[in-house]
């Protein structure tokens, strides 16, 4: 019920491994979502029920439930046993010891522990949230990376085509050899920019399928070619600030945290001398004599430890608890300004590629082809402006990318409200 409450509390689609059965229906939907181009949805659906290092977060709602079950128990009671001999007599002495306030104490134990299990939701609810976050991230990062191999490569053919001909004028004596040596050398250049493109793609790739937690024969995968998302953010960050301390996950796990070690406080300071009160019954026999039975109590005596050192350290975690939400809240009104700024500065430069940087390298490709088309300007000229329209798309790719990562920070930032529902391409 718990995990259950975890999973509708982040309205995301979760499996806690636990069973072997598990372990298939994961592989099974693992293969079926790699089995088609990946989306980022379904690499997020991936990395939230097969990522192992968010099921060993699963298990820490287990623990929690465990502690809350186990603060309901009374502590076993204590049966002793003790033969004498001496003088021809033997005495058999039997004795229970319970530690009877227990029934008094489970309710406050209880009440901790429901609060500890509802922190510990949270706080798995939150790491949820920004592991989707971490996985949107490597994947516009990994798609983006193929993205701009590809327009690399596409780069190189137009660097190979001028080089093949600046080869064949110079040996037909049209063209110098110091024009011929640079064009090759421009050459050189962008076989290397595309062996770093094609390093940067495969390790933004490696960094996806970790965290997916693939490998093998799941890591051949392709990417989809659905447009990304781009919209343009609000005009200000007012009211952000406000759902975000509202909304976000760790807040709300901070603020149960911070109500525990109130009430764990007010719990010590009321049984400090009393915690380990006890009740006794002891039956004692020695040979030829009755049956002696005694029936007493144990009481602590507050003459040494009279609790100050525990009262003290549940007052210093509450103050902790309570600088800790202080602090968290500052901290994430800051998150969120510094999320609002880039993404509004990141979709301008984006929006300045995509409708001018790219239409104009597009225009100018265009007369220039038709200045080549009536002789006007050489080969050269054309693969030039080939090349510039080329590193526009690549610059483009790379704002482009830079705006859906700051896209996805932001809606982390703000509690993980998706911003993208109502979003055009």
């Amino acid at each position: 019920g718990a995990f259950r409450s975890v999973q509708e509390t982040v309205k995301k689609d979760l499996i806690w491994i636990k069973t072997p059965e598990e372990v298939r229906a994961v592989n099974e939907n693992v293969d079926a979502l790699l089995a088609k181009p990946l989306s980022e949805e379904n690499a997020v659906r991936i990395a939230l029920i097969n990522n192992r290092s968010l099921q060993q977060t699963y298990e820490e709602i287990g623990i929690a439930h465990a502690q809350l079950v186990q603060a309901g128990l009374m502590s076993n009671p204590l049966l002793g046993y003790s033969l004498g001999r001496g003088g021809g007599i033997t005495t058999k002495t039997f004795s229970i010891e319970l530690a009877f306030l227990d029934l008094l104490w489970i309710p406050l134990r209880k009440n901790l522990g429901e609060l500890a299990l509802e922190e510990t939701k949270m706080r798995v609810g939150d790491e949820v949230l920004r592991t989707a976050r971490e996985t949107k991230t490597a994947f516009i990062k990994a798609r983006t990376s193929h993205e701009i191999a590809v327009l690399q490569e596409e780069l190189l053919t137009s660097y190979e085509a001028s080089t093949q001909l600046s080869i064949r004028q110079f040996a037909a004596g049209n063209l110098a050899k110091r024009d011929m040596l640079k064009i090759q050398e421009g050459y050189a250049h962008a076989r290397t920019e595309v062996i770093k493109a094609r390093r940067s793609a495969a390790s933004a790739r490696e960094e996806l399928n970790k965290i997916m937690g693939v490998y093998g024969s799941a890591t051949h995968y392709t990417f989809g070619k659905e447009g990304w998302p781009f919209r343009e953010p609000p005009a200000s960050s007012e009211g952000l600030e406000r759902a975000a301390i509202e909304m976000r996950l760790d807040i709300a796990a901070a603020k149960k945290r911070l109500e525990y070690a109130a009430k764990e406080a007010g719990v010590i300071e009321n049984t400090r001398l009393l915690e380990e009160l006890a009740l006794e019954y002891e039956s004692e026999q020695s040979t030829g004599e009755a049956r002696f039975n005694t029936l007493g109590v144990k009481i602590p005596l507050p003459v040494f430890d009279m609790g100050q050192g525990r009262v003290g350290m549940a007052q210093a975690r509450y103050n902790q608890s309570h600088h800790q939400l202080y602090a968290m809240a500052v901290n994430v009104r800051s998150e969120v300004r510094r999320s609002y700024g880039e993404l509004r500065y990141a979709y301008e430069i984006a929006r300045e590629y995509r409708e001018n940087i790219l239409a104009l390298n597009r225009d100018i490709l265009e007369q220039t082809g038709l200045f080549y088309n009536g002789m006007l300007d050489g080969i050269y000229e054309l693969l030039e402006d080939q090349r510039r329209l080329s590193e526009a798309k690549i610059a483009s790719a790379e704002a482009m990318a830079e705006y859906q990562i700051a896209l996805a920070d932001l809606e982390y930032t703000v509690g993980g409200v998706s911003e993208k529902n109502n979003e055009t391409k």
